[in-house]
């Protein structure tokens, strides 16, 4: 996945453990975080509460192939979290993405929305 995002213009850090994961959030900052449910070492759960210690607002994408999870994850109500079921075409996940953190499909900026009567 992480190349799919580069070819559209998206720098991507990957990190191999959760651990390793929350110190570059904590260290650089990021506009999107992308993690799998069942990731090795801490769950999505976890990670979204360790990053909502960090930034309350930052969209999270959390990929499982556990549909029963989708559930559980709209219950938390946190409109920052969103939640994709395995399997997805990279140009789901693409989308979503691009949306989130307002570059489009090229990887420009998009500008940003207005208000009704500007």
């Amino acid at each position: 996945m992480a190349r799919v995002l580069r070819s559209a213009g998206i720098e991507v850090e990957t990190a191999d453990t959760a651990g390793a994961a929350l110190e570059l959030i904590s260290a650089l900052g990021f506009d999107l975080i992308l993690s799998d449910l069942f990731a090795p070492e801490m769950s999505g759960a976890r990670i979204v509460a360790a990053v909502r210690l960090f930034d309350p607002l930052l969209p999270i994408v959390i990929v499982s192939g556990d549909t029963d999870s989708q559930s559980a994850i709209s219950a938390m109500g946190d409109p920052a979290l969103h939640f994709v079921a395995k399997p997805f075409a990279s140009d789901v996940l693409l989308d979503l993405i691009c949306e989130l953190v307002g570059v489009s499909r090229r990887g420009q900026l998009r500008p940003p929305p207005r208000a009704i009567g500007e």
